[in-house]
């Protein structure tokens, strides 16, 4: 059986394979669209956290933690996916202090990170109303195993 993921295009892949051939001609990097970004939209600051090694360590722990599986499509589209990239519930720029909070960091694919980041710029009630829900959903998946707390302690 084989696992499949959508690239950054949403064209569906083999889950070893990042890119699919449109994308790889038209991308000379994996990472160069996200490296222009950063260098030209982005917070330097927040640019500066997400190639740094803490972020990468807290992003790969939250993927295994969630073992990879996108947590918005399965409880809100009843789907299961895998996970690209990792979000902050509560953004780098409303509290710096979180940025590694485990608690605050959630697996998601790129449409369902599309849908969020949709759902957070709409307006502030509805962002509030958005991260409510995941934190929810972030409940939810720990509750049968005694909550979040209860599985980070048994991770130590």
């Amino acid at each position: 059986m084989v696992l499949w993921h959508r690239c950054r295009c949403g064209a569906l892949i083999p889950q070893g394979i990042s890119l699919c051939g449109r994308c790889a001609a038209t991308y000379t990097g994996q990472g160069s669209r996200h490296m222009e970004y950063n260098r030209t939209r982005r917070n330097q600051k927040a640019a500066a956290f997400y190639v740094c090694s803490d972020w990468r360590k807290a992003r790969e722990a939250t993927m295994r933690l969630y073992d990879g599986m996108d947590i918005y499509a399965y409880y809100i589209q009843h789907r299961i996916m895998t996970a690209d990239m990792v979000h902050h519930v509560v953004e780098l720029e409303e509290d710096w202090t979180r940025r590694l909070d485990i608690r605050n960091l959630l697996p998601l694919s790129n449409g369902s990170h599309g849908i969020v980041s949709a759902l957070y710029e709409k307006d502030e009630a509805t962002k509030k109303a958005t991260q409510q829900l995941l934190l929810g959903l972030m409940a939810s998946h720990w509750k049968d195993a005694g909550g979040i707390e209860k599985v980070l302690a048994g991770l130590d």
